[in-house]
Order: structure tokens, then sequence, then C-alpha cells
């Protein structure tokens, strides 16, 4: 109660957003969860137009967002969160890409990825699968230019936060709206 009534006085203030996500988090109500998560991301960066302060997502954050997917079946946009923590987790995006059930737009993400092992990975499950589109869409992301590790370090960081603000922005437009 106490914290419907400060987000009714101030509904665009990041921090008692992200409280109310962890509320929702805590209580197992994943979609709410991420609907407030991502809110909190959006008033703080005018929708994702500059990086998310760290006091608001953090590994910490980013781990339960990959958990209210998880729960939601939302395969794809885990591994894609997998990247965004410090150390990439690389068992977590791989046994997500392995599910069966996906109830996320699945190969429409593969541009939001930049972890090239990820993206192999994705190749040859699609492959062994006989999956010949979705795998051709994971090696046209593999492909790109900006994404080559042997960019100096500021293209592949721009890269990076490009493939971040989109996949956010998505995210963003399939929770909150």
């Amino acid at each position: 109660q106490l914290m419907q009534h400060a987000l009714d006085v101030n509904p665009t203030q990041p921090y008692w957003l992200k409280i109310q996500a962890d509320i929702y988090f805590a209580h197992n109500q994943y979609s709410s969860a991420m609907k407030y998560y991502l809110e909190c991301g959006v008033v703080a960066t005018d929708y994702f137009s500059s990086p998310v302060p760290l006091g608001l997502y953090d590994d910490q954050v980013y781990r339960k967002m990959i958990k209210c997917c998880s729960y939601l079946q939302c395969h794809t946009q885990v591994s894609v969160l997998c990247q965004f923590l410090d150390e990439v987790d690389y068992g977590t995006a791989f046994k997500a890409l392995q599910e069966k059930t996906c109830y996320d737009a699945m190969d429409a993400y593969y541009p939001c990825m930049w972890d090239i092992a990820i993206l192999e990975h994705l190749i040859h499950l699609h492959t062994k699968r006989g999956e010949i589109e979705k795998s051709k869409a994971a090696m046209k992301a593999i492909g790109q230019m900006d994404v080559n590790c042997g960019n100096p370090d500021e293209t592949l960081r721009r890269a990076i936060s490009t493939r971040k603000t989109k996949f956010l922005r998505a995210l963003a437009k399939q929770y909150i709206t």
C-alpha cells in the first residue's frame, strides 16, 4: 500500500519503480516485475537513450530479469540478457536456447546479440534441428562487421550499446504496453 501511494505521488521515480519490481519479483509475479524493471530504466534514461545507471541496473537486476524471462518461457530474451552481465553467463544462455518451448520473438532478437560464442551456439542448434531460416538469421547476426572482435574497443562498445538499446526498447514495448 505504501509503495503504491509513493508511485501515485511520483510515478516517474526510478528507484520506487525498481522497488515495486522487486516486490513483484518476490511474489513470483514475473510479468509485472519485468514491467516495472523496464519502466525504471525507461524513466531514468529517456527511453534508453543513455545507459541505465549502475544504481538501477546491475548484475542483480539483470539476473532477476533473466529469471523473470525464464519463468515466462521467453528463452531468447534470457540468452540476450545473459550478455548484459559483467561476466556473460554462457551456461544459462546455452541452456535457455536449447529449450523447445519458447514464447518470444526468437530470431527477431538475433540482431540484438553481440557475443560470438552465443551466436555460434545458436547456429549449431538451428543447423542440428534442420531450422535453416533461423540458422541463416543467426549467421546474418554473426556476420555484422561492427561486432567483429578485431575492431577497436570503441567500435565494439558502440555496437554493444546500440544492441542493448534496441533490445531494451523491444522489451519495454512488449512488457510495458
